[in-house]
């Protein structure tokens, strides 16, 4: 391998699957080298990356004092989870700066993670474990102002709260893609990326049917879980009339413009996302979102390709 150019592997974990994605970063260029819907194991020298579940991943905010060095201020975010908890367990600590002086603060229990590394056969540490969620939103250009970002992804779906570049608020929605490509998939026998990648109109123009049929549903859920973060958000007291916008994301282009179509209470502040790299047929948003991440630790990612 050249001393100028390096491996991104990634692993998406979810629901007892493993897919595995390589890429070749150079000079701020990811490019894309393979895509395998199994396990393969990574070089020594490789920058390893996994996404991590919601539910062993705990966040809160605190007020911690100025370091220079991030791992000063990581001890420091440590010790005060300790003491606000009463956590005598080792931690996983992750610090990202938000508004106000404040930092938000991701932590979970070693014992989770080895245990969720466990169940899927992992036997090595990754370089880096990233959340669901915040992994697709590292591809989404970030908009002035106050923004709410849906999130739709196949398996795991959620609302973050932003200002800027600084996230307020963060929570799961009881829904996923994987549910809607269900019901697609049992009235036309095939997924629903299948059919949008097909280019064959009949088969669009029905999943579009089948879409539209539940799009309504879909807002209802959508829309009440989006009040509830904007109610919820401590850091800032919002409204709605407070948020600029609400930008959609979402791999699907039969669901986005099925919800960016129809009529709701938030359609007015309705938009879609707009992502700085392009999709790729094979893989979700949150497998770029992973690559980005890990073309990060290498230094700065300018476009992932393939």
């Amino acid at each position: 391998m050249s001393v100028f150019s390096y491996r991104v592997v990634t692993y998406s974990l979810n629901d007892g699957q493993i897919n595995t994605t390589i890429a070749k970063y150079r000079v701020g260029k990811l490019k894309i080298k393979n895509y395998y819907p199994q396990f393969v194991l990574a070089d020594p020298e490789d920058i390893t990356v996994i996404n991590i579940p919601w539910d062993i991943v705990q966040m809160t905010f605190l007020e911690l004092p100025p370091t220079k060095k991030e791992r000063d201020r990581i001890r420091a975010a440590e010790l005060e989870i300790r003491r606000i908890y009463n956590l005598s367990e080792d931690l996983v600590v992750s610090c990202v700066p938000s508004a106000f002086g404040k930092c938000l603060v991701f932590f979970l229990k070693k014992s989770d993670f080895f245990r969720f590394l466990s169940s899927y056969n992992i036997d090595f540490i990754p370089d880096v474990a990233y959340p669901n969620i915040l992994a697709e939103l590292l591809i989404v250009k970030k908009l002035p102002g106050r923004w709410v970002y849906i999130v739709l992804s196949e398996h795991t779906s959620g609302i973050v709260i932003m200002n800027g570049e600084n996230i307020l608020n963060v929570r799961m929605i009881d829904l996923s893609l994987n549910e809607i490509n269900h019901i697609v998939k049992e009235e036309t026998g095939f997924e629903i990326f299948e059919i949008e990648n097909s280019g064959n109109e009949e088969l669009i123009g029905q999943a579009k049917k089948i879409v539209d049929s539940i799009t309504y549903d879909i807002l209802g859920i959508v829309g009440r879980e989006v009040i509830i973060s904007i109610n919820t958000t401590e850091q800032e007291k919002l409204s709605i009339e407070m948020i600029d916008g609400i930008s959609l994301v979402c791999r699907s282009s039969i669901i986005k413009e099925a919800i960016l179509s129809t009529e709701s209470d938030i359609k007015s502040k309705l938009s879609e996302a707009i992502l700085t790299v392009l999709p790729h047929p094979q893989l979700s948003l949150a497998d770029l979102g992973l690559l980005y991440r890990g073309g990060l630790e290498l230094g700065k990612v300018k476009s992932i390709t393939w």
